[in-house]
């Protein structure tokens, strides 16, 4: 019986793969509240309950765990879809499996353990060059996940977890109608972070 181990080609197949230009793709950035504020403990608690509750929601969209590579941003994780994955996926299910995902951590977890999420969704064209994503979506969906007026919401929120931000591109799928939640579900947002200036929308779960 062969009894070598396939891990080193495992390890190396990502930088194998093909360069991707010009990929159109959904992308999603979070963001944990108050994340700063944790101990080391509390820091590596939190970075492994959230990774949980993202990794749910890719459970409730069907995807596979080879093809959904989550990337650490150390207070939150960064997210490009697999090109599968449409904006209608990600706003009725993927968001929705996360925040109920949180929902149950947090009524387990002691306050001090609490995971309060930001969450921004964008679409658009990113490349991928030795296995890192990069492009503009990405840029800014960071923007929007720190927009000030979101952390003021969720911070006041009460029960709620997760405050998701769409951008005003992935908004124009919301106002055709396609998504569970409609226009009436969002409230609009002028985003002002860095040098981004922009319109985005948003609502609580």
């Amino acid at each position: 019986m062969n009894t070598a181990t396939p891990e080193p080609e495992v390890a190396s197949e990502r930088g194998r793969r093909a360069d991707l230009l010009a990929a159109y793709r959904v992308v999603v950035t979070t963001d944990v509240q108050r994340s700063s504020s944790r101990n080391n403990d509390g820091q590596r608690r939190m970075r492994r309950a959230l990774e949980e509750c993202v990794q749910a929601g890719a459970v409730a969209l069907g995807v596979p765990q080879e093809v959904f590579e989550p990337v650490d941003r150390g207070d939150g994780l960064q997210v490009v879809m697999p090109e599968a994955v449409t904006l209608v996926d990600v706003l009725d299910t993927f968001v929705e499996g996360v925040a109920k995902a949180l929902r149950e951590h947090n009524q387990a977890a002691s306050d001090a353990y609490r995971i309060d999420l930001r969450a921004a969704v964008h679409v658009g064209y990113v490349d991928q060059v030795g296995g890192e994503w990069s492009g503009t979506p990405l840029v800014h969906a960071a923007r929007l996940v720190d927009a000030p007026e979101v952390k003021h919401v969720l911070g006041e929120a009460g029960d709620a977890c997760l405050a998701l931000v769409v951008s005003d591109a992935a908004k124009h799928v919301v106002d055709e109608g396609y998504c569970k939640v409609g226009p009436i579900g969002y409230r609009h947002l002028a985003v002002v972070v860095k040098e981004t200036s922009c319109d985005a929308w948003w609502r609580l779960l």
